[in-house]
């Protein structure tokens, strides 16, 4: 029965635990869930800090539950962007109200914007937006204003309507009072301005001087004064007019003036038919011209005079004499005699005094005879300048020979030289003290010339053995004035000086033959064979420009009669290497006489071979073999290419270049043909 009442008991009681929990875990899912869901409203709102409340209130109800716990977690992320967020909308406020405040207001409205762009409907941001906006629409009206104003003042400028740009541009500046631009350009067009005013009243000032002068017939001064009016506006056609109307009056009135000049000169001077030819011609000018009519009548009466024919005469022969003194005195002058040209002149005007052709010779000869004397005043002063300048730099040059000479111990050398020096110049202190000098050393003098004999007579032997007699002669000649009358150096001398006589005359001969051949080869248009014998002329260095002068005529003939130029820049060739240049084919008619002429420079240090050959398409037909100096200098080759048949009876279209053994530098390469 106890374990029955027990059982029951115990039934009774977990029915009842059971049950209570069961209520109360009910009660616990219930809660959870209306937080959550108050949780998810508010973060839909974006009110994330009530959110997260309801968010942590399910995790204390549920502490395990990981949908609580991840928006919770999203929840304080976006709490924490919301915050970025706030701070960064705040800092563009404060950024645009510090533009704002400093005027920038293009800036301001910038960063407001920004602002917007995180809380678009912040009423602060929107409100400062509106009233920027505003501002600047205005002020874009206003400058719109300024700009068209200032756009219609440059018009009006431009177009030289200055009054009417200078109202612009004021106007402009009442809307801007500070703008610089504005202020230049209102300047300029009120200097313009006023300058245009200036324009206008010299022109009605020259105007008005010009018609006054116009009424008084003085044309020069009218035509002067309109042109002044014209240069100020010179699309006056009305001033143009005038002008031409006075330059027309002013061309009859100068003709009649300038026949008048003449008519009355000529009466003046008696020449009676001249003058009344000359008041005719002023008639024909102004035919109603009374004074000329009246000098007509009156040069009528002289010539009809008796006197008139004994004043012709006395004229006439007066003239003759004034004519020949005048000739006289140009002869004088062509031989520069113008102190005689000058008594002709003054002649001449005695029969006519203040003849203005014999006063302008008689002056022009006297500017000769000045200029002839200066000139030969200063060529005396620059003569004799000259001379003491030749005698101090010729003693200066005794005075450093004779120096030299003492320094090198070649007494007899220097005593000889300061003894020249004083018969040139007598009291030469320089030449004294070292002639004094020289008299310490006479014994050494005597030993000097006995020891330079020695040596000179040892080398005229020497060069006697060695047949180079002209430096024998003159090492003879050396021993010979240093032991005067010497009968060995005599006789040696002698011996020397025959052998070197046969010498010459031998190598004249050579050269003589050597221009023979050459001389033949040129008439004969052998080029290359006369510069070989010319080059042999030269060679024995006789010293006669004969054939150096041929050499130089044959180069000038074959580049006269170039036909095709290879080279056109500089070319060099590495040695055992092969250059080829075209060209066209050579008229047959020419072939024959064809040169072939190359300049070129050895690059290297040794004698060596450059081949040269010619072909065409079909192959190589022919060739030469050139020897290249040594030397590094431009040299000039000259081959008679026309010579081989294959030259002149194929069309060839190539010339090879090949040197071997060195290399070469091809500076130009020309086919030429003979006269």
């Amino acid at each position: 029965m106890n374990k029955l009442i027990k059982a029951i008991v115990l039934y009774i009681f977990m029915t009842f635990c059971f049950t209570n929990n069961y209520i109360i875990a009910q009660e616990q899912t219930q809660t959870y869930q209306s937080v959550m869901t108050s949780g998810d409203n508010e973060f839909a709102n974006k009110n994330f800090i009530k959110a997260k409340t309801c968010y942590q209130e399910a995790l204390r109800l549920k502490p395990d539950d990981t949908n609580a716990r991840k928006k919770l977690d999203k929840t304080l992320q976006a709490i924490r962007e919301e915050s970025r967020k706030e701070e960064k909308f705040f800092e563009y406020i404060d950024k645009a109200d510090e533009y704002y405040k400093n005027g920038e207001l293009g800036n301001a409205l910038v960063e407001y914007n920004n602002a917007l762009n995180i809380k678009s409907d912040d009423e602060y941001a929107q409100n400062q937006k509106a009233t920027i906006s505003k501002v600047l629409q205005d002020e874009k009206e206003k400058l719109d204003t300024f700009d068209a104003k200032i756009a219609l003042g440059d018009k009006l400028l431009k177009e030289e309507k200055l009054a009417e740009a200078v109202m612009q541009y004021e106007s402009a500046l009442k809307l801007y009072p500070s703008n610089n631009a504005a202020k230049a350009k209102l300047k300029e067009a009120k200097d313009k301005n006023d300058a245009y005013i200036l324009k206008v009243s010299e022109y009605e000032r020259f105007k008005a001087l010009g018609h006054e002068y116009e009424l008084r017939k003085k044309y020069s001064d009218a035509i002067g004064y309109y042109q002044q009016a014209l240069d100020i506006f010179p699309e006056d056609t009305e001033i143009t007019a005038i002008i031409s109307t006075l330059q027309s009056k002013k061309n009859i009135a100068d003709s009649y003036e300038t026949k008048i000049r003449e008519a009355d000169a000529l009466y003046e001077d008696q020449s009676y038919n001249e003058a009344k030819l000359a008041y005719q011609a002023a008639l024909a000018v102004i035919p109603d011209d009374s004074y000329s009519q009246g000098m007509i009548a009156r040069i009528d009466e002289i010539v009809n005079s008796a006197d008139y024919l004994n004043i012709q005469k006395a004229k006439a022969k007066l003239d003759n004499d004034f004519a020949a003194l005048i000739s006289k005195g140009a002869n004088a002058e062509g031989f520069g005699n113008f102190e005689l040209a000058i008594s002709y002149y003054d002649h001449a005007l005695e029969l006519k005094p203040g003849n203005h052709e014999a006063v302008s010779k008689k002056e022009e000869a006297q500017r000769s005879l000045l200029r002839q004397q200066q000139l030969a005043k200063e060529q005396e002063r620059l003569a004799a300048i000259e001379a003491e300048k030749q005698r101090k730099a010729t003693i200066q040059n005794m005075i450093d020979i004779g120096n030299q000479q003492l320094a090198d111990k070649k007494y007899a050398e220097s005593e000889q030289t300061f003894n020249e020096l004083l018969t040139f110049d007598p009291n030469n202190a320089t030449a004294l003290a070292q002639l004094k000098v020289i008299e310490g050393f006479y014994e050494e003098i005597q030993l000097q010339k006995a020891e330079n004999y020695r040596i000179a007579m040892n080398a005229g032997s020497q060069a006697m053995t060695a047949e180079n007699f002209q430096e024998a002669v003159k090492q003879f000649n050396i021993a010979l004035a240093n032991k005067p009358g010497d009968e060995t150096a005599s006789q040696q001398l002698a011996a020397a000086q025959q052998l070197e006589d046969l010498r010459l005359s031998a190598l004249q001969n050579e050269y003589n033959s050597f221009i023979a051949k050459a001389d033949a080869q040129f008439q004969g248009k052998n080029y290359d064979k006369a510069i070989d014998f010319y080059t042999k002329a030269i060679n024995l260095n006789t010293g006669n420009p004969y054939p150096s002068d041929k050499v130089k005529e044959i180069n000038e003939i074959l580049i006269a009669n170039k036909l095709a130029n290879l080279v056109s820049e500089p070319t060099s060739i590495t040695s055992n290497q092969a250059q080829r240049f075209t060209f066209e084919p050579i008229d047959v008619t020419t072939r024959r006489n064809n040169y072939l002429l190359i300049k070129a420079r050895n690059l290297g240090t040794e004698r060596h071979t450059m081949y040269v050959s010619f072909g065409s398409a079909n192959g190589k037909n022919g060739g030469f073999t050139v020897s290249v100096p040594e030397n590094q200098d431009i040299n000039d080759f000259i081959i008679r290419i026309g010579s081989q048949y294959k030259w002149f009876s194929e069309d060839n279209t190539w010339i090879e270049i090949s040197p071997e053994n060195g290399d070469i530098e091809v500076i130009s390469m020309e086919i030429s043909k003979s006269n």
